[in-house]
């Protein structure tokens, strides 16, 4: 998954910008109004010129069809100028791009490599898909110690994924000292942020008191959450621990599933954990 041009344009907005490139806020209004020709013409030239927001947006364009057509070549190509320049978004994309062989040969070693340059500077999805690569080998050497690193730093910044990969590591102890308290945490951190693999395995913990007192209501509870976003296996989970509930536990878990929001990102604790 890349990174699309709306996201990095909410960002440019709360940035200044130089007058040597007066046009950017000319074409960050073209593209928000749709014309997205319009917003070719006006980052093209900035583009070429070095500015490497433009060379990132001019990029994302490419790889998305708007405003030229469709074509992964060129989109790599504009990627790699502003991800040389420090452009964290287009080091990511451009890592996607070479484990994809997306307009441009398969890589795995330069995938890595520009995923490590953007983890390096704290971008998130950098950090996490560093994290499996090297939990797979892919491009890196197989390390599951060096895969948990990574998969901490995204984890600590709110990512969920990272977060249940994380927790899964510690109730295993693969790479990592086995601690299933710990999986715990970081479990539900993931679950209560709306992930819903991280709901069906917090109730499974709360079924076998892994990390966690056993407790049947708070079991039913995540398996309900993660069965309402169609988990086929916490659906039947569900049901099974259900049949050994009273009407009064059922009542209750329904109740403490009605009561719960996700949190939003902004929310999130600060973990040092």
């Amino acid at each position: 998954m890349r990174l699309n041009i709306i996201g990095v344009l909410i960002l440019c907005s709360i940035t200044s910008v130089s007058s040597a490139y007066a046009g950017f806020e000319e074409g960050k209004a073209a593209f928000v109004q749709r014309d997205y020709a319009k917003a070719f013409k006006e980052f093209k030239p900035l583009a070429e010129r070095g500015d490497e927001r433009s060379q990132h947006i001019l990029g994302m364009m490419y790889d998305e069809g708007q405003g030229v057509r469709q074509d992964f070549t060129e989109a790599a190509a504009w990627y790699k100028k502003a991800a040389s320049k420090g452009n964290v978004d287009s080091a990511y994309n451009l890592g996607v791009m070479y484990a994809m062989g997306q307009g441009v040969e398969r890589d795995d070693v330069q995938s890595a490599k520009w995923f490590r340059m953007a983890a390096d500077k704290g971008h998130v999805l950098s950090q996490f898909a560093l994290g499996r690569v090297t939990t797979i080998g892919r491009g890196v050497k197989q390390d599951d110690k060096a895969a948990n690193v990574w998969y901490r730093k995204a984890a600590q910044q709110g990512h969920f994924k990272s977060q249940l990969v994380l927790g899964k590591n510690y109730v295993e102890g693969r790479g990592i000292e086995k601690n299933p308290k710990l999986g715990f945490y970081w479990i539900s951190q993931s679950a209560e942020l709306g992930h819903f693999k991280a709901q069906y395995e917090l109730g499974k913990m709360y079924r076998d008191g892994v990390g966690v007192a056993a407790d049947m209501v708070h079991a039913y509870k995540w398996y309900q959450l993660a069965a309402t976003q169609n988990h086929e296996f916490a659906i039947v989970e569900r049901d099974q621990v259900a049949a050994g509930m009273t009407a009064e536990q059922i009542a209750r878990a329904k109740l403490l599933v009605s009561e719960w929001t996700p949190k939003k990102i902004d929310e999130r604790h600060a973990v040092k954990q």
